[in-house]
Parts: structure tokens; sequence; C-alpha cells
């Protein structure tokens, strides 16, 4: 499939948390690695499979039997009805980092996809020079190239007037050369098309679920473009870099940097948010029982929890798979965290969450 963006991300949670088939779901996440020849992965999928379901297990093997070439996509994440009308939800991502596991349980096993969705979720990019933009969409790893634009300049020419001569005992006076009035001309105009192409993205653009916009360039550019998006530049991310004849390959791994880089700033501007909150009017929730809690109460905004932990269960399903339920039940914003941002949920088992009232 191709990028998938946030709302169908959402759409694609909302449908799995609402599926509770009679004899359960098989819940399955597949890391492939397309440049091991051996295909190992095929072999670890057979090995976690080993005591489920058989029927289920064979439906699941037959999809990747070994005489058929590898899915595309760097991982493959399934959803399987156990008995009752075999029902099936698959889809490949190009992202990596996503473990291969097989989980039987009552419900669909979300946390691996939430977390996936969470840092791939969609970016706008900007490619600019001086005188060219290029305008490209990312999510989930997957990249595209929307659109893009030239400063047509009809002569580079000029021609330098020579002023007038001058008596050198009355004094010279300033004039600007028509070198220099060139260059002042051609300097507007190219700030004047980069501002009026950050409209353009704005404009064609902007009702896109994009969580910010990477604007690459050097010298002035990027913040020229900002400039012209009016309330969007809240959204930019500068970087400075000469990628405009780069290939969109070279954009994407110069991206991933940078998309890794705002998903942990993100994260931790959410602990530093949280930590605010503690004691104050709305207050905090601290520890899964309490997140599950005030989330029955349907008081949370926003649950945080350590997205590399394995969580207590309560009545046989993670505190981790209840809090994304309950968040989904009740429209709050769910955000697995990981690094510097994790350790800091430690002393709170894990989770907090972030209150309405």
């Amino acid at each position: 499939m191709g990028a998938m963006q946030l709302d169908a991300g959402e759409r694609l949670l909302r449908q799995l948390n609402e599926w509770n088939p009679e004899g359960g779901v098989v819940s399955v996440y597949l890391a492939i690695d397309h440049t091991d020849r051996s295909e190992g992965w095929r072999i670890e999928l057979k090995d976690r499979l080993a005591g489920i379901d058989r029927e289920v297990s064979d439906r699941i093997l037959g999809r990747f039997g070994r005489d058929a070439p590898p899915p595309a996509g760097r991982t493959q994440i399934g959803f399987v009805e156990v008995g009752g009308t075999k029902r099936e939800i698959w889809n490949g991502f190009q992202v990596d980092g996503v473990a291969t596991e097989v989980v039987a349980a009552g419900r669909p096993y979300l946390a691996p996809l939430m977390r996936m969705l969470d840092d791939g979720s969609p970016v706008g990019v900007v490619v600019v020079s001086l005188e060219r933009v290029r305008v490209l969409d990312w999510a989930l790893g997957e990249i595209e190239e929307l659109d893009g634009w030239e400063l047509e300049i009809t002569s580079l020419d000029w021609h330098e007037r020579k002023a007038p001569r001058r008596d050198p005992a009355r004094g010279t006076g300033a004039s600007a050369s028509g070198r220099d009035q060139y260059a002042q001309r051609l300097e507007h105009n190219r700030e004047r098309f980069l501002k009026q192409a950050g409209g353009l993205v704005v404009s064609r653009y902007g009702d896109r679920p994009w969580r910010r916009i990477v604007v690459i360039g050097e010298r002035g550019g990027p913040r020229s473009v900002a400039a012209g998006m009016g309330p969007k530049a809240e959204l930019v991310h500068e970087v400075r870099h000469d990628l405009i004849r780069a290939s969109v390959a070279e954009i994407e791994g110069r991206l991933a940097e940078e998309v890794e880089f705002l998903n942990r700033s993100r994260e931790d501007a959410l602990i530093a948010a949280l930590k605010e909150a503690i004691g104050s009017d709305r207050g905090a929730a601290l520890g899964p029982q309490e997140v599950l809690e005030t989330l029955e109460q349907g008081r949370v905004r926003h649950v945080i929890f350590d997205g590399t932990r394995d969580f207590e269960s309560y009545d046989g399903v993670p505190a981790s798979e209840l809090m994304i339920e309950r968040a989904l039940d009740t429209g709050a914003q769910v955000t697995p965290v990981e690094g510097l941002a994790a350790q800091s949920l430690g002393e709170h088992d894990g989770a907090a969450a972030l209150l309405r009232y």
C-alpha cells in the first residue's frame, strides 16, 4: 500500500479497537530483510507461530509461502481472526525497527502499531535553493515528490551604466552601478519567489495531516519560504543543507535523521509538560493503574507510556493495551515514548497522563 496518512492510521486503529471476535485474534508483526538471501525471516515467522491455532498458522504461513517472492515493504502487519468469519486485515509498511512478534489474544495487539504510526506520522518536506523549490510528502518511511517551482529569469545579462564624469574639484556623488542594481533586483525577486512558494505549499497542501514541515536549504532560503506560510510557519523545522539536486532517496535518507530528532524532541517536551502538570489545577495521572482509572472517568487528554516496556497485565491484558483501548474510546491522545523520555517515566512505572480536568 502507499504511504498511510495520519487519518488512515487513526481509522485503522479504531477499526481494530472495535474488533472483538468470539474466537480471538492472532496479531502478526513481521520484519522482512530483503537483503537476507537465506530468508531467515520466514523461519522466524514459523518459529513464532509454534503453539498458535493450526488452522490460523497455516493461513498465515500460506500467505508467505517459500516459493512466493517476498512481499513489498520492510514490515508486514496482520490481524487474523480465529474461527468465525476468518477475517484478516493486512498492511505493508516501509519502516524499520519493528520486531517480529506473534500474539494470540482476545483482541488485536496494538502497541507496536501505535508506536509505528506515532513515529511515522506524516511530514511535509520543502527543499529550496534561491531559485527552485521542491515539495515532498513523507509518511511511514515512504516519500513522494508532489510539486516544484522555479524562478524564471528571462536574462542573466546585465549592463553596467557608466556614470557621467564629475569634476574632481566638485567631489563625487554616490550612485549605484548597474551591477549593484541588478543584484538588488535579483535578490528581491528571489526572496519574493520563495515567499510565494511558501504560500503555494500551504494553499495546495495545507490540508494534509503534516505534524511538521521540514524546510531544507542554505542561506536565507528556508526562512523566506517559512515567511510565506502564515500560521503554518509554526510547523516549520529548518535544516541547513543543500539538497536541491539530490535524488528523492537521498532526501529521504537525510530526512530520516530529522524525523528521529523531531520525534524524540516532541517526547521530551511531553515529559516537560507532564512535570509542570504535576500538582497543577488540571493535574496528572501517574502510574498505569491511575492512568486507567482516569481514562475510565473520561478525564485524560493525553496518555504517555514507555513504548519499550513490558507492562503488568490486568485480567490477562497488558496495561499498555488497556490504555490504548480506553484512550481510543474516549478521544484521548496517545504517545508511546522511548529513550530519555521513557527513562523519565520509570519512576511512574512507565505510564502517566495529562488530564483534561
